[in-house]
Parts: C-alpha cells; structure tokens; sequence
C-alpha cells in the first residue's frame, strides 16, 4: 500500500470511523486538525484527506475496527512502512 491508497482507504471510511468513536463531525475535525467543512466534504466523496490527517486518523484511531478491517492491519504500522521504507 502507498500514500494515495492510504488516503483513498482511510478518507472512505472515515465516516464510519467517526461514527464508531461517537465522534460529532466538529470533535473529529477537531481531533485531525482540519475544518468541519473540509470533514464534510471527505464524507461526501468529493475530496480525499491529505496525508498529513491521514497519518492523525491511523494514530488516534489505531484501534479502530473498521480501519484495522480495511487496511488489513495495524495503520499505525502501515503510516511507519510507508514513511520509513527498509
């Protein structure tokens, strides 16, 4: 997996992560450090999060089922292999 699927993954699911978490949409923009109006349009489909949200959404929500689920692991780690290659 790369950057822009790392992206693609976590901006599609990233809805239903914020719902997992009881998140409102002004608390998980918050805790990604983007505007509610920049979530909103994430969850509609019609932009991606950059990669540096990306990498705040696999951190804080390293235990995230649904993500976990759709990258086939820990995001955490998949962040740290794509960021640091061997």
């Amino acid at each position: 997996m790369d950057r822009m699927e790392l992206n693609k993954v976590v901006s599609e699911k990233l809805k239903l992560i914020r719902i997992e978490f009881f998140c409102t949409q002004a608390q998980m923009a918050d805790l990604i450090g983007i505007s509610k109006k920049t979530l909103i349009q994430v969850e509609k489909g019609r932009i991606f999060l950059t990669w540096t949200a990306t990498i705040a959404v696999c951190c804080l929500f390293n235990d995230s089922t649904i993500l976990r689920t759709a990258v086939n692991g820990s995001p955490f780690e998949i962040v740290r292999n794509i960021s640091f290659p061997t």
